[in-house]
This record gives C-alpha cells, sequence and structure tokens, in this order.
C-alpha cells in the first residue's frame, strides 16, 4: 500500500527509498540532534537487517514498509543475540540490553505510526510487540557527608564553582556549559538553564550558590584583566558565558566532567587508579544530579516538586533515574501507620 509509488521499485531502488524513508520520518521528529541520530542509527540496522539473508529473509527488494508483525518479533529476538550482523559499528556488534532494545522498539514504532498515518501501510507491525522490561537499580549518588568533603575539596575558582552549580542545580552539564551571565538573576535569585530539546528552566538559587556565583564573577572579571580572550568574550553578549576557557571559549561537556572526577578523586570519593597523570572517579555529573534529587527526597521534599526542578512531564521518570528512598525514610515511613 505504497501510496507515493506508482510501479513496484527495483532491487536498485529500494535500498534508496528506505534511507529516503528513514530520514523523511527523522526530519519530522521534534527531539533533540543526538536523539534523531540514535533513532536513525537504530532504524538503519533494522533495514539492513531485514534484506540480509540473515535477517528479515534476504529479499532485497523488501520496503520497510512490507515489514510485518514476525519481522518486528524477529527482530527484537536478533538484538538479544552477540553476533548483531547488521549493526553499523563493529564495536556495537554484541547484544543490546532491555533498555537498549526498548529504545529500538520506540523507534519502529514510531516510524510505523508515521507511516500509518502517512498511509504508507494499514496497520502498525510493531502494535502487538511486547516491551522489553527494564530493571531499574538506583545509580550512584553521594551521601550528604561525601557532598560536603566533594564542595570542600581543594582546586581551582573554576573548579569549585563548576562543582557548586551541578551539586545546587542538579543541572546537566550540558545545561552549564551553554549558560550565560544574563540567564542569572542575582536580585531575585533566579536561573534559566537551557535543556534538551529547547526546553528553558527558571530555578531559584540557593544561598549559597548566590554567594559561590558572585565570588566566581569577580574571579572571571580578575581573569579578563590578564586575558584578552576572556575579556573579548565577557564583551559580548552572545558569548559571556559562565563557564570559560583561557581561550575565551564555552568549556566543554567532558572538560565539566573531568574537572569534577578530579576534584572527587583528590576528595577520596569513588576514586579511581590515576591514568595518564589524571585523577579520576567514578562521581559524574549525573551522579550528582542524582544526589539533588535524592537528597531533596529524603529531607521530606515532595516527589512532584522535585520532578518540577528536573523539567520531567511524568514524576515517574524522577523516581525511577533519579530520587531514591533511603532505608531510614522508608523506616520512617512505616513507622508513622496510625495502628
Amino acid at each position: 500500500m505504497q501510496r507515493h509509488l506508482a510501479v513496484v521499485p527495483s532491487e536498485h531502488d529500494v535500498d534508496q527509498i528506505n534511507r529516503d524513508l528513514i530520514a523523511e520520518f527523522a526530519m519530522r521528529m521534534d527531539v533533540a540532534p543526538s536523539t534523531r541520530a540514535k533513532y536513525r542509527a537504530q532504524l538503519e540496522e533494522f533495514r539492513v537487517w531485514l534484506a540480509h539473508p540473515g535477517g528479515g529473509g534476504g529479499r532485497p527488494s523488501r520496503l520497510l514498509t512490507d515489514a510485518d508483525a514476525g519481522d518486528v518479533h524477529c527482530f527484537m529476538a536478533y538484538l538479544r543475540t552477540d553476533d548483531r550482523f547488521a549493526a553499523s559499528m563493529p564495536a556495537g556488534s554484541r547484544a543490546l540490553s532491555a533498555s537498549s532494545r526498548k529504545s529500538c522498539l520506540a523507534s519502529l514504532r514510531g516510524f510505523f505510526r508515521y507511516a500509518v498515518i502517512v498511509r504508507l501501510m494499514p496497520s502498525d507491525p510493531s502494535a502487538g510487540v511486547r516491551t522489553p522490561r527494564v530493571s531499574h537499580t538506583p545509580g550512584l549518588h553521594l551521601t550528604v557527608e561525601q557532598m560536603h568533603l566533594l564542595l570542600n575539596a581543594r582546586g581551582g575558582a573554576r573548579e569549585r564553582i563548576v562543582t557548586h552549580l551541578l551539586a545546587y542545580t542538579g543541572a546537566r552539564a550540558g545545561e552549564l556549559r551553554s549558560l550565560q551571565w544574563h540567564d542569572i538573576d542575582f536580585r531575585e535569585r533566579s536561573v534559566t538553564l537551557h535543556g534538551k530539546g529547547g526546553k528553558v528552566r527558571v530555578l531559584a538559587l540557593h544561598p549559597r550558590l548566590v554567594s559561590e556565583l558572585r565570588l566566581w564573577l569577580v574571579a572571571q572579571e580578575r581573569q579578563a584583566e590578564q586575558c584578552p580572550a576572556i575579556r573579548d568574550a565577557r564583551a559580548n553578549r552572545d558569548t559571556d558565558f559562565v563557564l570559560l576557557t583561557r581561550n575565551g571559549r564555552q568549556l566543554g561537556v567532558n572538560a565539566i566532567a573531568k574537572q569534577l572526577k578530579r576534584r572527587a578523586a583528590r576528595a577520596g570519593i569513588y576514586a579511581l587508579e590515576p591514568a595518564h597523570g589524571e585523577h579520576r572517579s567514578h562521581v559524574s555529573p549525573h551522579a550528582l544530579r542524582r544526589t539533588f534529587a535524592t537528597l531533596l527526597l529524603n529531607s521530606g521534599e515532595p516527589l512532584d516538586a522535585i520532578a518540577d526542578i528536573f523539567g520531567h512531564t511524568s514524576v515517574d521518570t524522577t523516581r525511577r533515574h533519579y530520587a531514591f528512598s533511603s532505608a531510614a525514610r522508608t523506616r520512617a515511613t512505616i513507622e508513622s501507620l496510625p495502628l
């Protein structure tokens, strides 16, 4: 039921038609570029698998819109094998986790639903396929004592403000990388964060973070007096970033993570053996994001308020991935039973 095709395509044309269909679908997705690239890669693997002799029958002339429920079931089983011959990268040819398989199925469902909407298919062949069950285990998060050690560890001024921003906002490293001074309102004690997919959040600033930001602003102004590149960046509203390198450029996401890991390693928090002369730790920006949510939850703050801070449309996302009840909170909840 290929609405836009007047004739059955030749084997020579099928590959390009399938690529065009994937590109058309991806272009219409209202998601972050990284997510769009991930979905395209997953659909490309399905495309290659569908035409491979070891995949969907080995018929090169099959369009993606010819796929049926049996193909989707077989593809999901294939993703659990250690020889994913259709994977685009050799390093990615091993079996996928339940979480990754769930993501692949979401890509297929999105594509097939789009194909149904534009009348390229009569129905969605993935509709009856069971979603892989994902077991969620709490990721690394720190205690209050560990956070005190981290915040007060020795290190440079920029490393210190990076750590305080992560600790007191629960922001992603990418959000901090794009943070500019005009996003910070000292009078209202608020900060505007620009997140994934163009989402914008306005958060209240913790009093301690306000103080740290004022000290960092003074330190950066002193740096600008000595460094023309920083001075020029500060003079332009579009490049006046809170976190700048000595070359006057935005501090990269990887640099933010490395600075945090160095500080955590020096503080003795989940430290790893140094590599290439660099201090390392298991502590990451995302670990501090979990810590932020978990500490708020266990101090008595409601889960929905924490979800609002994170910009989550579903409280379940916050509960599953970020905010974890402590044993003390669970015990207190049980002991509060009025019986």
